[in-house]
Parts: structure tokens; C-alpha cells; sequence
């Protein structure tokens, strides 16, 4: 009886060993760029560093990438500033990240760079407030993220995130609206090869959100103003997925979103002197890649994991 047991077992785990299909490329990136970056009043003058009884600026931005299968490893940084920029070094885990040099943030083509990778990189600079000491104006900020998976030389799977928070505490000497005007360049990415029937599966998105709130002790902190920028117009979705595509009916199947130097502009309501406000500007971009197993082998390794429990059970009643 245990002869029988050891020899499902090893059966079962070969299934593990079992020659699979061809794999496709899967690829994914997000970059955004946000540029003239300004705060103006309610006559339309920009907002500089006298228009505030108190102000203060931090930034605190972090990026990271992981990498499952060939070349596995993960990197990531994260930084704070509240006197100048914050300019990250790329990171890079895997094979293929050659392209993505410092402050280059490409548009990479379909399909990708044979290898796996997950690499990101991220530059802040500037306030949107004029006058304030070590910092210049308007502000700027581009971030970048990329994976991809060479399907055909090992199983795995990938991730890339970049997140940028910006944070104004600040009391205005007069009562005013505050105007947010900014321009916005983004690029969202995903596409695979179809050169297998069940290949994998990629993703990738980007946001920017404002917030203010009124934080003045004793006051109950209610939000007094949101807004979440459509970077794409209405209806065009911030986050691209795309799985499997019908085996052989495209040789790249790709799907990408791709804004260039769209403005922005969105207004609070007045807001009230003398009480302490605090402003969040957060800027992702996110992607994924990864591939499924094929039911193929998922299938074969449940019936050997069902044979090896009937076995078990057998031996139990025995």
C-alpha cells in the first residue's frame, strides 16, 4: 500500500513537469504627467505666499516593483521633502529595463523587450504657490511604471507602483475660492502576444485627486472640497485590463488610453479666513502583469491531488 502511495504521489508531481504550450509577451505601463500646476483666487491672480497667514508644504512620494519567476526581486524607495524636489533613481528588477533610463518615461511598443521586468521611476519639483522659499513655480510631476513577462522563458508575474502625496496646511488673510489650474499628459498601456490559448493577463492605471479639509481645532474636520480629474474625458476608464484574447486572431492585441497636455481647472467653494485648511494633491500610476496557469495543467494536478486522497482514504479504512 505505501508503494502505490509513493507512486501517485511522484505521478501527481510530474504533472508539474509537463511540457506546456508556447506563452505570449504580456506588457503593461502608466505614465502621467501633470505640468503648470497653479493655485489663483477668486479675481483670477495667482496665489503666492502673502495671500497666506499660515503655510506649510511637505511631499512625500515612494515607488516600488516586485518580480515573481525568472529574475525575481523586488526594489522600491521612498522620500519626504518640504524645502525642494524629490527626484527617484529608476528602479528596475528582471531583464528588459534598458529603455526606461532616469526622466526618460517612454512610450514602450507592443510587444515588449524579451524578458521579465518591473520598473518605475518618479520626478517632483516645484509649488503650485508662488513665494515660497527653495521652491519654484508652478509645479511639476511626472511618474512612471512598466512590467512585462516573456511568458515563453518562465511563469510569473509582476507589479509596479508610484504614489505621490503633496500636502498643504494653510490659512488664507482674506476670504476666497481657490482655482486649481493644471495640464495633464498621460499614457495607459496593455497588450499580449496570442500565441498560446489561455496566455495571462495585464492591467494598469493612473489618478489624480485633490482634497481640502477644514482642520481647524474644534471644527469636526469636514471635507470641504473633492475632485478626481478624468484624465481620459467622461466615461473613459483610468483603469485598462486586458486577459486572454481568442488565440491566433491578432499577433498583438493591445489597448492603450493616451491624453496629451489636456488643462485642467476645477474651483473650491469660498473658503474662510483665518481657519486652518489642509490640501492633499495624490498623483498613482499603477501596473500589473501576470500569467494564469493553463486549465490544461490545473486540471491534471487536481486529479492527481483527488487520486492521492481516494489513496489516502483507502489506507484509512484498511
Amino acid at each position: 500500500m505505501n508503494r502505490k502511495l509513493t507512486s501517485l504521489a511522484l505521478a501527481s508531481l510530474g504533472v508539474l513537469a509537463l511540457p506546456t504550450a508556447a506563452h505570449a509577451y504580456v506588457m503593461a505601463s502608466s505614465v502621467v504627467e501633470i505640468n503648470n500646476f497653479t493655485l489663483s483666487g477668486s479675481g483670477g491672480a495667482p496665489l503666492t505666499a502673502t495671500d497666506f497667514s499660515f503655510l506649510t508644504f511637505v511631499t512625500s512620494a515612494d515607488q516600488s516593483v516586485s518580480l515573481t519567476g525568472s529574475g525575481g526581486g523586488s526594489d522600491g524607495d521612498t522620500a519626504s521633502s518640504s524645502t525642494g524636489s524629490i527626484n527617484f533613481d529608476p528602479i528596475c528588477v528582471g531583464s528588459g529595463c534598458s529603455p526606461i533610463g532616469n526622466d526618460l518615461f517612454p512610450k514602450l511598443s507592443a510587444p515588449p523587450v524579451t524578458g521579465n521586468y518591473a520598473a518605475a521611476d518618479q520626478y517632483e519639483t516645484g509649488s503650485p504657490v508662488a513665494g515660497i522659499s527653495g521652491f519654484t513655480t508652478p509645479a511639476y510631476v511626472k511618474q512612471g511604471t512598466y512590467v512585462g513577462i516573456d511568458l515563453g522563458s518562465a511563469d510569473g508575474s509582476t507589479s509596479a507602483n508610484n504614489n505621490l502625496n503633496s500636502s498643504f496646511v494653510f490659512a488664507l488673510t482674506q476670504d476666497t475660492g481657490v482655482t486649481f489650474d493644471f495640464d495633464i499628459t498621460a499614457w495607459l498601456q496593455v497588450a499580449m502576444t496570442s500565441d498560446e490559448d489561455f496566455p495571462g493577463y495585464a492591467s494598469a492605471s493612473a489618478s489624480f485627486t485633490i482634497s481640502i479639509v477644514d482642520i481647524t481645532p474644534g471644527g469636526g474636520n469636514p471635507t470641504v472640497f473633492s475632485y478626481n480629474t478624468a484624465l481620459f474625458g467622461a466615461g473613459e476608464p483610468l483603469t485598462l485590463s486586458l486577459n486572454a484574447p481568442l488565440p491566433g486572431m491578432f499577433p498583438v492585441y493591445e489597448v492603450t488610453r493616451d491624453a496629451t497636455n489636456v488643462a485642467f481647472s476645477a474651483t473650491t467653494p469660498i473658503l474662510t479666513a483665518g481657519r486652518l485648511y489642509q490640501t492633499s494633491f495624490r498623483s498613482t500610476s499603477e501596473a500589473d502583469a501576470g500569467r494564469i496557469p493553463e486549465p490544461g495543467v490545473l486540471a491534471l494536478l487536481g486529479m492527481g491531488l483527488l487520486g492521492l486522497g481516494l489513496t489516502r482514504r483507502r489506507k484509512l479504512a484498511a
